[in-house]
């Protein structure tokens, strides 16, 4: 076969390979962020130079004998080609470190070649003499529906067992050195464990124990790393349950103590009321009970609705983020408010992601209505409608930019400041269905995230 008939049978292959890979990325990492048509044709173009040059690679190894070196050297080899090209291919796909784009690459080059050991079930070593008519059928079906037919089932395996979720778990752990080490010398281990098992790779092509035994260590790092989150999170909920309960216990103490007030005061007051029935005063008798009612729902009253608003939000990362700020505002004296309309028990953000969020602009807040009397900030939580809706509103006191506003070092606070802002709008970049909204209205500077749930 010439040079440009190898060309382009490994255009359709490294292909379809590519096809496979997608889909298996978007599984395991979720939504592309950003999605513009400038990113759909970068993505176009990564993904086209990403086909061209790996089948060009495999052409020259092939007629250079590369791929018959001693001990699969040329395959190893090309495996890491393949690797670093993924890479950076998923570099131009998404905003992530370089550390998961090494995990998914390998991944899915495992999945890639669990889908072919599967296939190879359909044709155990088979060899096809494409001279003949008959094996040359036998391959094309072999090669383009078989093949095809076991990579889609790898892909229903991800689905199905939510390996998103769980290598999303892999991820926030932020990836030790060591698993990374590991997973980048998944080629060469590959190829050891085929001799060690004496199984030619040249008559057998991909060993099938290899992929499975990979793909059971691989499991098992999930499985450990996953039990440390969920360990590291249960500590996270016991401290924040435990500040929960402080700020309960916080709480009781002062409606205690407005109690106790409210009884002694209880007491003139129904003295003074007593005096105006005798003398018949309708008027006045209304006016106590409506100064009692006021008095009794500003002072104990609102210290209920906060415990009860606070219990509607489900999420513990944000419960936690909250009665931290909480603390801080009393300490500043600060007036707020928080109003959660429905149960908020899950978003689309990451909770990392979210409270990182949520703390910058409680944050920015904070710093403008502190030391002002008048000073208030207003919280609102709405969960309704398929979309989560998050409003910090605070009193307003500087002249603000909206033109300059998220970008690197501005505030309007003065010099020094502007990092959280543009770091808010980074973090939200990689979330298409977050929608950020700021304004200005009766006086209040209003900062609003709204994520599309359904």
């Amino acid at each position: 076969m010439t040079f440009f008939e190898i060309m382009c049978a490994n255009i359709l292959s490294v292909g379809m390979t590519a096809i496979f890979y997608l889909c298996a990325s978007l599984l395991l990492l979720g939504d592309i962020p950003y999605k513009n048509r400038k990113h759909y044709y970068s993505i176009f173009g990564a993904g086209m130079l990403y086909i061209f040059a790996l089948s060009l690679a495999g052409t020259i190894f092939f007629k250079t004998g590369l791929f018959a070196t001693p001990h699969n050297g040329g395959e190893t080899v090309f495996d890491y080609i393949t690797i670093c090209a993924m890479m950076l291919f998923l570099r131009v796909m998404y905003e992530k470190s370089w550390g998961t784009y090494l995990a998914t690459s390998v991944f899915l080059h495992i999945m890639y070649d669990f889908g072919w050991n599967l296939a190879d079930v359909f044709a155990p070593n088979k060899f096809y003499h494409l001279e003949h008519m008959s094996d040359r059928r036998q391959y094309l079906f072999y090669e383009w529906v078989v093949v095809p037919f076991c990579l889609f089932l790898v892909l229903l395996l991800l689905y199905k067992t939510r390996a998103g979720k769980l290598f999303g778990q892999w991820e926030e752990q932020k990836l030790k050195n060591t698993v990374l080490v590991f997973l980048g010398l998944y080629p060469v281990i590959q190829q050891a464990v085929q001799e060690a098992v004496e199984i030619s790779a040249k008559d057998m092509g991909y060993n099938p124990a290899t992929a499975v035994i990979f793909l059971l260590i691989i499991y098992m790092i999930f499985i450990y790393t996953g039990r440390e989150e969920m360990q590291q999170r249960r500590i996270e909920e016991q401290n924040i349950s435990l500040k929960q309960q402080g700020a309960y216990i916080e709480s009781l103490e002062s409606l205690q103590r407005e109690v106790r007030r409210f009884r002694h005061d209880f007491k003139n007051m129904m003295s003074g009321m007593y005096l105006q029935a005798e003398e018949g005063n309708l008027e006045a008798i209304q006016g106590y009970i409506q100064e009692m009612t006021e008095d009794f729902d500003l002072q104990v009253g609102s210290q209920i609705r906060l415990m009860n608003q606070l219990a509607n939000i489900r999420v513990t990362e944000v419960k936690g983020l909250f009665l931290e700020k909480m603390k801080i505002m009393q300490e500043e004296e600060i007036r707020w408010e928080l109003e959660v309309l429905r149960p908020f028990e899950m978003t689309r953000l990451r909770s990392t992601d979210l409270c990182r969020c949520l703390g910058i602009l409680l944050d920015n807040a904070i710093e403008e209505v502190k030391g002002r009397e008048d000073g208030r900030i207003h919280i609102m939580i709405s969960s309704q409608n398929d979309y989560t809706t998050f409003r910090i509103k605070n009193t307003l006191y500087s002249a603000v930019d909206f033109h300059k506003l998220g970008d690197h070092g501005y505030s309007s606070k003065g010099q020094g400041r502007g990092i959280g802002l543009s770091n808010y709008k980074k973090i939200l970049a990689k979330y298409e269905r977050a929608m950020p909204f700021t304004t200005i209205r009766d006086g209040y500077f209003i900062q609003e995230l709204k994520i599309q749930e359904g």
